[in-house]
């Protein structure tokens, strides 16, 4: 109810933006769960790219921390596995050609498994998996 309330209050740009979020985050998940990642990773750019880290304009800078929020409002109420790599994919379709960079990453667990990780970043600024990224291992990118 809470959320719902939340929702409401939006500003209708960030409330259609939020529902956008919401059906690509649902397609993207499907996707991830009923392809190999090898066909569906072009979708995220060019292997073994990267993009400046130099910091975003102005007149971008607003947009991408609104997709940033609509992302982090809607993507966890899912409860989605994968999460990280959903909301990479999201971002990555929402900006279109605002140039833009993927990571994967893994890190070692507690146990000795291993567990991965996804973010997005747009020149300066975490679009998405910025919470822990720095204890994972970059094992590729795209842009």
């Amino acid at each position: 109810m809470k959320s719902m309330l939340k929702f409401i209050s939006y500003p209708p740009a960030l409330k259609k933006l939020c529902v956008r979020v919401l059906l690509l985050a649902v397609y993207y998940k499907l996707l991830i769960r009923f392809r190999k990642f090898s066909e569906i990773a072009g979708r995220l750019g060019n292997a073994g790219r990267v993009t400046s880290e130099d910091p975003v304009p102005d007149g971008q800078r607003e947009y991408i921390l609104q997709v940033r929020r609509a992302i982090r409002a809607v993507v966890p109420k899912l409860h989605f596995s994968n999460e990280c790599l959903v909301c990479a994919f999201t971002a990555k379709k929402i900006l279109g050609d605002i140039p833009s960079t993927v990571y994967m990453g893994v890190a070692k667990k507690k146990d000795g498994g291993m567990k991965a990780h996804a973010w997005t970043r747009v020149g300066d600024i975490i679009v998405t998996g910025e919470e822990g990224r720095e204890r994972f291992t970059v094992t590729a990118t795209f842009a």
